[in-house]
């Protein structure tokens, strides 16, 4: 269940690069392409954390994880409760895996475990913050790469909820409704094998449905129309639905919008790949 990469989710918000079903949620970390949001509720000086957390951010930007990573965790030392820090780690450990080359999977597995604690430690340490439940949300769609088919799916009811719970703390984070657009449409398409771990787990289906991606994806360009990640998502939800006029529009969205890193460079290049598979 791979997420675009993350906000940072793409870069100023980043969401899951993807696989096929669940794995396609982390496309956009998968998605996750992202910059973090606005830097607020710092700990007792401010001023001096601004500088160093956005020189992280534009590491995290520019792909350069380990570095980004080497300086969250120095300012964590000096105060381990402060939730800018600890999502931020989060969510550039996030990123991290999804760098990693194929054959990184051990290493890869470690990353997400962190991502995962250190999305909690943020939800602990502030639980008004909407950015680290969303940071939660792409954790947890990173590791079901790492886990079997129940566990996917038992994670896939926190991402739902995580992603939920950052839309009501910040209705408008556009990569939250990103995630959630994910979710219900990857829980439209679930093979038969999660579909029943998934009635399994949850008594029954949870609510999920293509109209209420769409929506959601809609909302999430509403919100920043600029955001390269989002129209790709769309549009590829769309082309997997067989409307074809619609997928072909979002993606021309994709190829007008300039891309400013690696990974809106990755989507510019489905994107063309996709408009060929479409016909031009």
């Amino acid at each position: 269940m791979k997420f675009p990469r993350g906000k940072k989710f793409p870069k100023g918000k980043k969401f899951p690069k993807g696989k096929a079903s669940l794995h396609l949620w982390r496309w956009l970390l998968i998605l996750l392409a992202v910059q973090f949001g606005p830097v607020g509720r710092l700990g007792a000086d401010p001023e001096n954390l601004s500088i160093p957390l956005q020189k992280a951010d534009r590491l995290d930007d520019t792909d350069h994880f380990l570095e980004a990573i080497t300086i969250l965790k120095g300012l964590e030392k000096s105060d381990p409760r402060n939730v800018e820090i600890l999502y931020r780690i989060s969510r550039v450990e996030s990123d991290l895996v999804d760098d990693l080359p194929d054959d990184a999977k051990k290493k890869g597995c470690d990353y997400a475990v962190e991502s995962v604690a250190y999305a909690k430690r943020a939800i602990e340490a502030d639980p008004k913050s909407s950015e680290a439940h969303l940071a939660a949300a792409i954790a947890y769609g990173v590791m079901t790469d790492f886990v079997d088919d129940r566990t996917k799916m038992e994670y896939s009811k926190l991402i739902k909820a995580e992603a939920e719970k950052a839309i009501e703390l910040d209705p408008k984070d556009d990569y939250a409704y990103l995630v959630l657009a994910r979710w219900n449409f990857e829980m439209t398409q679930l093979n038969p094998i999660l579909k029943g771990f998934a009635e399994l787990l949850y008594g029954q289906m949870p609510p999920a449905s293509q109209e209420k991606a769409l929506e959601d994806f809609q909302k999430a360009i509403e919100l920043d129309p600029n955001k390269m990640i989002h129209h790709f998502c769309y549009g590829e939800a769309l082309a997997r639905l067989g409307r074809k006029d619609e997928a072909r529009a979002e993606y021309q969205k994709v190829l007008r919008l300039t891309a400013t890193c690696r990974e809106e460079r990755g989507y510019q290049q489905k994107a063309t790949s996709g408009l060929k598979t479409l016909g031009r």
